[in-house]
């Protein structure tokens, strides 16, 4: 019994650890990949580019606002927007869930709500992904949150799956800053 509940426990304690840690990857490195430029409709229904957002460091949060470890990363995002100025990083969330329903209106209302309700002020950038899923589906395909990192000339710099603590983000940001310097 006892050899029964081993060769079936730890088989299913592996294949659970694997599916939890698959879902976050991290990378930091020197390949320079660029970014593509893609456009995106702002909450205020303006047509923005990528590009416009070059000459900072640029951190984009691709999310749902529905998404409770996205509505959590926003706290930590809400600290890089208290500890550093827009000259040094720039944060841009895009709602990649629009396909899924969340319309301008439906996100104004749901950031709106959430800010209420956690008495929060979140002052960066806020967009769109397109009704298809365009956005999400090349850059937050394994799911949201989702994180880049963009370094001044929109070179991805650092990728992140899953919530990020604002630790490890204020530390990868100072890396690239001092790159930069």
């Amino acid at each position: 019994m006892i050899k029964k509940i081993f060769t079936t426990a730890i088989p299913l304690l592996l294949l659970l650890s694997i599916l939890v840690l698959s879902g976050c990857t991290n990378t930091a490195d020197d390949s320079n990949e660029n970014a593509l430029n893609f456009s995106f409709t702002t909450l205020d229904g303006e047509t923005k580019q990528l590009n416009e957002y070059q000459g900072t460091i640029l951190l984009i949060d691709f999310m749902g606002v529905n998404c409770p470890p996205c509505q959590q990363q926003m706290f930590e995002l809400k600290k890089i927007s208290e500890n550093y100025t827009r000259n040094q990083v720039n944060i841009l969330s895009i709602n990649v869930w629009v396909s899924q329903g969340e319309t301008a209106q439906l996100t104004r209302d749901l950031i709106q709500a959430y800010k209420d309700q956690v008495n929060i002020v979140l002052d960066w950038d806020f967009g769109l992904d397109d009704t298809k899923g365009t956005i999400g589906n090349e850059y937050a395909p394994e799911g949201v949150p989702t994180l880049y990192l963009l370094d001044s000339k929109g070179n991805i710099y650092y990728t992140n799956v899953g919530y990020e603590p604002y630790t490890e983000l204020k530390d990868t940001i100072n890396e690239l800053l001092d790159k930069e310097a």
